[in-house]
């Protein structure tokens, strides 16, 4: 079993335009002290490995690529992404991916903040899961 774990969803539309943060919602699950929702990000605190796995559905507002990545403190995670491209806008496009991410610091009161951003154009956000969990 995880030493920690949470479960975030956002089922509500929310309008982003590129380079937007996309709200993750509420907290459904959480097991442990280690994750926390910080604005619109998940906060991480704690040393070790965490496995993150993203969701989202979006109606881009116009054809093209599209495209959701994670960052840790401002800074884009490596391979921590996922581009389709829409034949036209309104279409419904879903992205997903995984990714680990490390903490370094040992005590708990220093928190990371892991973000999603919306990249290559701008959509309707209208569903959003992460499950992170402490490895």
């Amino acid at each position: 079993m995880a030493r920690a774990a949470i479960y975030v969803a956002n089922t509500g539309t929310q309008e982003v335009n590129e380079n937007g943060n996309i709200n993750l919602g509420t907290i459904l699950r959480r097991f442990g002290c280690n994750f926390g929702l910080a604005g619109t990000g998940l906060s991480i605190a704690g040393q070790g490995y965490y496995k993150i796995d993203a969701s989202f559905t979006l109606v881009p507002t116009a054809e093209g690529d599209i495209q959701v990545a994670m960052y840790k403190d401002e800074i884009a995670v490596p391979g921590a992404s996922a581009t389709e491209t829409a034949a036209a806008a309104g279409d419904t496009v879903n992205l997903s991916f995984s990714a680990i991410v490390k903490e370094g610091c040992p005590c708990n009161d220093v928190l990371s903040n892991l973000t999603f951003k919306l990249l290559l154009g701008g959509a309707s956000v209208t569903n959003v899961a992460i499950v992170g969990e402490k490895l």
